[in-house]
């Protein structure tokens, strides 16, 4: 043990003899390890451990599924009779959005809530912090009006008072008790501020057409996932021949409700660890250089110990000790960066990812992440060290005792050889991140030029859901709207002013139909399905969205009138494509009636699921014939958007002053949010990408350098046998691009391979595109070169006679 301390001590005495090399080392390892840290963190918090429930791998979330396979929540009848006839589930649970709005205090505020069964709290095995949570009776109208509360809303507006419960809260217009506070943290479906139970009324009991119930279960113990699913086909199955009209080629299908939880951020993680590996790899390669660089320079040294009777194995050990120390200062720095780290990577994933996911704000430095640092500091103080302490302990004693040792330093062959082969693996790991980067910058620019279909400029949205006790007629709703909507349109600034029930870039909800005068769907067939939205008259002025056939809504079609709606253009391709659709008729589920709606227009296409997405068959329903209590307004406006938001406020307030409005944002804010992910992970690829770049420079330009100083005497002899400065710089750029196009040649087919990985990630653009890679290259070639330059032109500047006399 003392040996070891005394290797320990005199590798710090070592180091701090040469500040700058150790400082340059110390921030490189930092850099890498912090980078390998920050992701393995998020990895394993979000990835890796289980969900903070007990027995969390029997939690499945369970969908209904259309033909094509595409996956839908419940309709609420649909989800009990699974509940009451399934065998192989503990308990199942219902749970939906509901937004609410609390009213009875100094300002109208909006919550982000959730109706939930009952049995979702002993399912995911989770009790009140104070109070209790729900109770089964209270799954029954009129018993529901209880409500609990996130630990966040409990100290926002009751600072933490123990004393809350049996308080009264106003809740779109009803009053709920509050019945207990949920422990810090918890977060389901989603983060949000308070839950209510969810108690179907007599329309929800046998209402099959209309899908809008999330539901999870917990597996019996004994009972596998793939008995489990066996046991639910069975129960899809009988409720398709029952129900042939809504439930025709409607199946089921269970996920763990980890990978549905997390599904959406696992290929960005992934793909960021992959891409930090790369960066820690050329980190190393950078280091062990630098190291064989400096066991050169310590032949003499090593000479010496070995001449006084030290081993090989000691000298080893005690250069191995120097990298290792170095490794584990820079594991030190990098763990602290890795916290940052952390912090930002999931402040850089959207919040409507992060939302549902458990602990994701809660990322810190625990006990795994100190044995993940501990264990790739070690492992990379063994990668970058063994090597060079092997080549520095393998030396001619007799030679590099000689005055000066020429003959060892500069002979070194296999040092040399070794450093060259680390800059072309630099540069090769160079091109495969710099092509991902160009590959996704390009995609990302792809999707930046997609046509949305709306003019996103000068828009101004807000959520408005009114509650049902207050509006519960649909005349309420749609004067409410109407009123709202023209006082709006009146403010000095404003084009025009209109309502979606759902916005563009938010996807939407799905409905069953069928076409007037086709033949009916033969049971066990697949049932048309088609996204619908409820809009007002003035919706496509306000969005700019371009009619393309026929009319939009006007003020004659009122609830009396004859049933219109509109469709885009990719409905009327996929189901009218021989025939106009102008005059044809669907029969919407949605609308809970068998009256045929007649298509008088069709506009174009919207991108509701994404900018990169397909975009879907789509119908619009006119809100005076549908009055919808959940919509979002859109305000095109003269002026900057965001400065008319106090001015609609008030315009609102002036319908209903207990009316509170909710994320307010314009429309290009909208856009923006939608492509969140993808720009992410663009700029982290991109600094990765730029980071590798700089590292294969700096490691070919300490290689060049190096080498032009171990040939100071050759450079002499050459030049005073009369070459001239050109052929001395030629020579050695010449080097310094071999290693280059050797690096270029191995990362383009590791490029076509990588590339691949990425595929999910790119809109538009292939993974071989000639641009990109044509790019990257020059891009190598031309700071390559400058790498070789500089050491070039410093090696023609040598005097002969100066050269000639060195060591």
């Amino acid at each position: 043990m003392d040996t070891y301390l005394r290797d320990i001590r005199y590798s710090f005495r070592t180091l701090l003899k040469q500040p700058m090399f150790t400082a340059v080392i110390v921030l490189a390892l930092a850099l890498g390890i912090g980078a390998n840290c920050a992701i393995f963190n998020v990895i394993n918090t979000i990835l890796l451990n289980p969900l903070p429930y007990p027995e969390a791998d029997k939690l499945v979330l369970i969908w209904q599924t259309q033909p094509q396979g595409e996956k839908m929540p419940f309709a609420p009848a649909d989800f009990l009779d699974f509940r009451a006839q399934n065998q192989v589930m503990d308990k199942v649970a219902a749970a939906m959005d509901w937004n609410a709005n609390l009213t009875g205090t100094s300002e109208a505020t909006r919550l982000q809530g959730f109706l939930v069964s009952p049995s979702l709290f002993p399912l995911l095995g989770v009790q009140a912090q104070v109070g209790r949570t729900f109770q089964p009776e209270e799954e029954e109208q009129g018993k529901h009006q209880v409500v609990l509360l996130s630990d966040g809303l409990w100290q926002r507006m009751f600072n933490s008072d123990p004393n809350v419960l049996n308080r009264q809260l106003t809740l779109n217009g009803r009053s709920y008790t509050v019945v207990g506070v949920m422990p810090k943290g918890f977060q389901f479906p989603r983060r949000g501020d308070l839950w209510i139970p969810l108690a179907f009324d007599e329309e929800d009991k046998v209402e099959r057409a209309t899908r809008y119930v999330f539901m999870i279960g917990r597996i019996k113990s004994n009972v596998s996932q793939a008995q489990a699913q066996a046991n639910m086909d069975a129960v899809a199955r009988q409720l398709q021949q029952q129900y042939p009209q809504t439930n025709a080629g409607v199946g089921v299908a269970l996920d763990p409700a980890q990978e549905s939880l997390v599904g959406e951020v696992r290929p960005v993680l992934y793909l960021l660890l992959g891409v930090v590996g790369l960066v820690l790899l050329m980190a190393c390669a950078n280091v062990a250089n630098l190291l064989l660089v400096r066991a050169s320079a310590r032949h003499k040294e090593v000479a010496i110990r070995m001449a006084l009777g030290a081993s090989r194995w000691r000298l080893v050990r005690q250069l191995l000790t120097e990298s290792l120390v170095l490794a584990l200062i820079g594991g030190g720095l990098g763990l602290l960066l890795s916290h940052w780290g952390s912090v930002f990577l999931i402040s850089g994933i959207p919040d409507y990812i992060t939302a549902g996911i458990p602990r994701a704000q809660d990322i810190g430095i625990d006990t795994s992440l100190i044995l993940f640092t501990l264990a790739i500091s070690v492992l990379t103080g063994v990668v970058f060290g063994l090597v060079p302490a092997l080549r520095a302990s393998k030396v001619d004693i007799n030679s590099s005792l000689k005055l000066g040792g020429r003959s060892q330093a500069g002979g070194d062959k296999y040092g040399r050889m070794l450093s060259k082969l680390l800059v072309v693996a630099e540069v090769s790991m160079a091109m495969i991140l710099l092509t991902s980067a160009g590959l996704m910058l390009k995609s990302f620019w792809q999707v930046l030029n997609v046509d949305p279909g709306f003019d996103a400029r000068n828009v101004l949205t807000m959520d408005i859901a009114l509650p049902q006790l207050k509006y519960g007629k649909p005349e309420q709703a749609a004067a409410f709207y109407q009123q709202g909507l023209a006082r709006i349109a009146a403010l000095p600034g404003v084009q025009a002013a209109g309502a979606v029930s759902t916005l563009p870039l938010r996807d939407g909800d799905s409905t069953g139909f069928a076409i007037s005068g086709a033949p009916p769907v033969a049971a066990g067939g697949q049932s048309l399905m088609t996204n619908f939205r409820i809009a007002t008259a003035d919706y496509l002025t306000a969005m700019k969205i371009p009619l393309v056939k026929g009319r939009f809504f006007n003020a004659q079609d009122r609830d009396q009138s004859p049933r219109v709606v509109v469709i885009n253009e990719t409905m009327a391709r996929r189901h009218f494509a021989d025939k106009d659709p102008l005059g044809q008729r669907l029969i919407l589920d949605v609308t809970g009636e068998d009256k045929p709606s007649e298509i008088v227009g069709v506009i174009k296409d919207v991108k509701y699921a994404g900018l990169d997405a397909a975009v879907r068959p789509e119908v619009y329903l006119a809100h005076t014939q549908n009055p919808w209590g959940n919509m979002t307004l859109v305000t095109r406006t003269e002026t900057p958007p965001a400065t008319m938001t106090a001015a609609i406020r008030g315009a609102l307030r002036e319908v209903d002053k207990d009316q509170p409005i909710s994320n307010v944002m314009t429309m290009q804010e909208q856009v923006s949010l939608s492509l969140a992910t993808k720009r992410f992970v663009m700029t982290l690829l991109g600094a990765f990408a730029l980071l590798a770049l700089i590292l294969a420079i700096v490691g070919l330009y300490g290689l060049i350098s190096y080498s032009v100083a171990q040939r100071t005497h050759e450079i002499g002899v050459r030049m005073a046998l009369g070459a001239r400065p050109r052929d001395v710089t030629m020579m050695v750029v010449r080097q310094g691009m071999t290693l280059t196009l050797i690096g270029l040649a191995i990362g383009l087919v590791g490029s076509f391979i990588v590339t691949r990985l990425i595929e999910s990630f790119l809109y538009g653009v292939s993974t071989i595109d000639p641009l990109t890679f044509t790019g990257v290259a020059l891009v190598l070639i031309i700071v390559a070169l400058l790498a070789s330059v500089i050491p070039a032109r410093r090696a023609a500047r040598v005097s002969p006679i100066i050269a000639l006399r060195a060591d």
